[in-house]
């Protein structure tokens, strides 16, 4: 795997690899990209469904990725509140996560609006989304996402985001594979 993608994945990535967060989305730069393409192909074959990587949209200019746990980001979206909200949206009701991966992809490529519903794809709190859907300029706090509600509940939650990711680069800068994360 080439270096700039294991890193990316090291820093973007940890929490959902290590199975603490559905997924996470990382934007790739033009520099290396038919390596990267090749070694998302590969990560691919080798980890889905466990692991899976999705690109969301190609440009000249890089890509956008979304890394997740399948069986992670399935359990998030289908909560009764999340997958009703994605209806109310226009997102048909599936049993499969790939169809509402694959309607993210389309309202992503096709709008000039980037759809803040990704939110949910993240895991963020859908009471959140909601609040910065709305306009809200008022965050409780703002880390991994701006926080509307349970400030304390979510500072706690984005410390161990943060603690993960930096294990995960400090492993990686010394030698260990982020594969080692995937398994």
């Amino acid at each position: 795997m080439c270096k700039e993608l294991e890193e990316k994945l090291a820093y973007h990535s940890a929490p959902a690899l290590c199975g603490i967060k559905p997924s996470n989305l990382i934007n790739i730069s033009n520099n290396s990209l038919h390596k990267v393409l090749s070694d998302i192909k590969s990560l691919n074959e080798i980890y889905n469904p466990n692991n899976c990587f999705q690109i969301l949209k190609k440009t000249d200019s890089g890509i956008l990725l979304l890394v997740y746990k399948k069986k992670k980001l399935e359990e998030y979206l289908f909560l009764d509140d999340n997958r009703s909200y994605l209806e109310s949206i226009g997102y048909k009701r599936s049993d499969y996560i790939d169809d509402y991966i694959y309607e993210l992809k389309r309202r992503i490529n096709d709008n000039e609006i980037f759809p803040h519903e990704i939110g949910l794809f993240l895991g963020y709190d859908l009471d959140d989304t909601l609040e910065f859907i709305k306009g809200n300029k008022k965050p409780l706090l703002k880390g991994v996402w701006n926080v509307y509600s349970k400030k304390e509940e979510k500072r706690i939650l984005f410390e161990k985001y943060y603690r993960c990711r930096d294990c995960v680069v400090r492993l990686v800068n010394k030698g260990f594979s982020i594969e080692n994360f995937m398994k």
